[in-house]
């Protein structure tokens, strides 16, 4: 059975420098999830009782918001980094991962074993893989059109409910469904019933305080309810997985085979600056290079363990302010990977930055 912890490489970092962050709370987590449970439910009631468009609209966007909040939450449970209790651990990180319709195992399959495993290796990890070069000039006309769509402003926030929860997490397709195991089902049945009662409960809630017959109801409870905050979820999850590890310094390698090392790690991995707020509500999800270093440190001391890493390989670490321009330029940029001068180049397959004996170094 898999412990939810992943291979670090310790070769090369000293993972002693991380155990005063690492001890993991009880009462503290729990009530980080309560709190935020809480306030999704409000504002999903909000979403379905308001009586002004622009207040149901408001409401379930600030839902989706908290379905990104607790997520986070989720994904530390399933770490087993949130709290010190294993069996509360996956309660959690169960019942987090219900609003954004992620059955637990599923994630830690895809996101435990495949991306904190093969991070940054082209075509294994799941966090928005380029193509090579050599992919592309390969690739039909078809699929040439799909690629540029995704690596574009305007298909990046499909992406992740596209090409990863659809066909791997939700309606798996045959060849991924042939790797489930008992327990993958009994999660995915979990998330089905909360779907389909999470709906109904709502669809109940709009008739009995408005009136409404059923047909609104439902309509009501699904749309302001349901589909507007998960959607909104699915636009957070695209550019999270999307700035952590694409960036004009990022690097990413061809598949090895093996875990990627310390190294690896922290060359295909980002730390995204934002306000301080943001940065606290979202957990320090962005502060993201320790997590890859070592996944077993829980959110609430994830800046300072960030820090203590940072400082120890501060002419490795690759640190970015988010801002709309710096965006724009990832975009421009990162469009195809060039493994043989460990660097991006865009779709006239010209290098975006300057070839140097250590490969490219982009402008």
């Amino acid at each position: 059975m898999s412990t939810g912890i992943v291979e670090v490489d310790s070769t090369s970092f000293d993972q002693t420098s991380l155990t005063p962050f690492m001890r993991r709370r009880l009462v503290l987590p729990c009530a980080i999830f309560a709190l935020s449970f809480l306030l999704y439910g409000s504002c999903v009631v909000g979403a379905i009782l308001a009586t002004s468009l622009a207040a149901k609209i408001l409401f379930g966007v600030v839902a989706g918001v908290f379905i990104a909040n607790l997520a986070i939450i989720g994904h530390d449970a399933i770490h087993r980094s949130f709290t010190s209790s294993r069996w509360l651990n996956r309660a959690i990180g169960t019942i987090a991962f219900l609003p954004a319709l992620h059955p637990y195992s599923r994630w830690e399959h895809h996101h435990n074993r495949v991306h904190h495993r093969y991070t940054a290796q082209i075509g294994v990890d799941n966090a928005f893989s380029p193509m090579t070069v050599e992919q592309y000039r390969a690739a039909s006309s078809g699929r040439r059109l799909y690629y540029r769509f995704m690596r574009s402003l305007g298909g990046q926030p499909f992406f992740y409910m596209i090409d990863i929860w659809l066909p791997k997490i939700f309606l798996p397709l045959p060849r991924e469904a042939r790797s489930f195991r008992a327990l993958d089902w009994i999660d995915l049945a979990i998330v089905y019933a909360w779907l389909a009662s999470f709906v109904i409960a709502l669809t109940y809630i709009s008739q009995i305080y408005s009136g409404e017959t059923f047909g609104a109801a439902l309509s009501n409870a699904a749309l302001f309810g349901f589909l507007i905050p998960f959607l909104v979820w699915n636009v957070f999850i695209s550019f999270v997985t999307i700035v952590q590890h694409t960036a004009p310094s990022a690097h990413w390698i061809m598949p090895t085979g093996r875990p990627s090392t310390h190294e690896q790690k922290l060359r295909g991995t980002v730390h995204m600056r934002f306000p301080e707020a943001i940065d606290w509500f979202f957990h320090r999800v962005m502060q993201h290079i320790v997590h890859h270093v070592n996944p077993m440190v829980p959110l609430y001391t994830l800046k300072a363990a960030e820090n203590k890493v940072t400082a120890q390989d501060a002419d490795r670490a690759i640190i970015e302010l988010w801002t709309p321009a710096y965006h724009w330029r990832l975009a421009r940029d990162c469009k195809l990977y060039d493994p043989a001068g460990d660097g991006w180049c865009n779709f006239d397959l010209v290098p975006t930055g300057q070839r140097t004996s250590a490969g490219l170094v982009l402008q």
